[in-house]
């Protein structure tokens, strides 16, 4: 499970890091991942670590990568940032 939501992370985050632009249909999967992964947990006693350490680290990541990008497509990456925050809060919760 947690490497889906790498493999779904990876994709996203590692264009936005190298300046490659911002992947509408990669944010969509991630989003997904995050859901599945949430709807799995909510039967556990305890959220994998890994699969912990790679939510904690998605928002700061995008976070960081919106200020390789100007205008209106910093904002649109800042939304996605604040997106992903809240899909990882609700599949914490």
């Amino acid at each position: 499970m947690a490497s889906r939501l790498e493999e779904a992370a990876d994709r996203f985050v590692i264009p936005l890091r190298r300046n490659e632009g911002y992947d509408e249909q990669a944010l969509l999967r991630l989003r997904e991942e995050i859901d599945r992964c949430g709807t799995a947990w909510r039967e556990e006693t305890h959220v994998p670590k890994r699969a912990a350490l790679i939510l904690a680290g998605l928002h700061p990541a995008i976070e960081a990568c919106a200020w390789l990008y100007e205008g209106d497509m910093r904002q649109r990456i800042q939304e996605a940032g604040l997106t992903v925050s809240e899909a990882d809060t609700a599949a914490l919760d």
